[in-house]
């Protein structure tokens, strides 16, 4: 999605509105929060990796955005790959109760992209950051990059448990297929 992240954007700078679009129904629009900009707006886009949405979509709905606001729109990068993200996945998996084990592995499973490079700067961020006191982590991709059964098979032996968790914001088909996709490798998707 496309999102100014009001709360967070209000605390920064409260004197500005935030407004939140998503590019894919459901409403508002980029048009819808348009509307009520005023001379000046920074779009967020909430993607995690560097792909066709952030290169292509919201490109054009800031375009479109700017031609229903005539406000002066200026794009933040994605969000991520970062490794706040990382972090906030070792949140998730404290939270259900998995600690971190030398023998336990962590899969970062994306919807992925036509875009191999967007996916390959997940691994990149991984590689940068390290996470302490797990097996290894890796990225796996519904398309543009190793699918989760190729990951799994290049695990190195003392792996005894991986975890999936899922690398995308969004609920809805890409994320059901990703499920589909996971249970088919014999596991379940966090």
């Amino acid at each position: 999605g496309l999102e100014a992240r009001p709360t967070r954007a209000r605390a920064l700078v409260p004197h500005r509105p935030g407004h939140t679009a998503y590019l894919d129904p459901p409403p508002p629009s980029p048009e819808d929060a348009g509307v009520a900009l005023g001379s000046h707006a920074v779009v967020v886009p909430v993607l995690l990796t560097p792909a066709f949405h952030a290169k292509v979509d919201v490109p054009t709905a800031v375009t479109d955005l700017t031609r229903v606001s005539g406000a002066q729109v200026t794009v933040a990068p994605p969000l991520g790959p970062h490794e706040l993200l990382l972090d906030a996945a070792e949140e998730l998996l404290a939270a259900q109760g998995i600690s971190p084990a030398p023998t336990t592995a962590v899969l970062l499973y994306a919807a992925g992209s036509s875009d191999s490079d967007a996916v390959a700067t997940v691994g990149r961020t991984l590689a940068e950051h390290p996470r302490e006191g797990w097996g290894p982590w890796r990225v796996a991709a519904l398309e543009g990059g190793s699918t989760i059964e190729q990951v799994l098979r290049r695990l190195p032996d003392e792996v005894e448990r991986t975890v999936v968790v899922s690398f995308m914001v969004a609920e809805g088909i890409l994320r059901e297929r990703m499920a589909q996709h996971c249970g088919r490798a014999g596991g379940s998707m966090g």
